[in-house]
């Protein structure tokens, strides 16, 4: 079961603004991710930032480009 909840970090702790759906002791893995507010700026300067990267290390380093029968070879 996955869930996605927010939370508030008060004193050192994670406060969630809603009841969990968990007993006690139950062991959880948690991924943390700010929420931030986005402007349209910020959204276009990471999209630029982002193709930036992209242009440095294209995916595509002009090997052979395999046909579909070639990746699904059957013997």
């Amino acid at each position: 079961m996955t869930t996605h909840v927010t939370a508030t970090y008060v004193n050192g702790m994670l406060k969630p603004d809603q009841p969990l759906p968990l007993a006690e002791q139950d062991r959880v893995k948690l991924t943390i991710e700010p929420i931030e507010d986005w402007s349209p700026e910020a959204a276009i300067a990471a999209w630029e930032a982002l193709k930036a990267q992209i242009r440095e290390r294209p995916l595509h380093l002009g090997g052979k480009r395999y046909t579909r029968d070639e990746l699904h070879e059957r013997r």
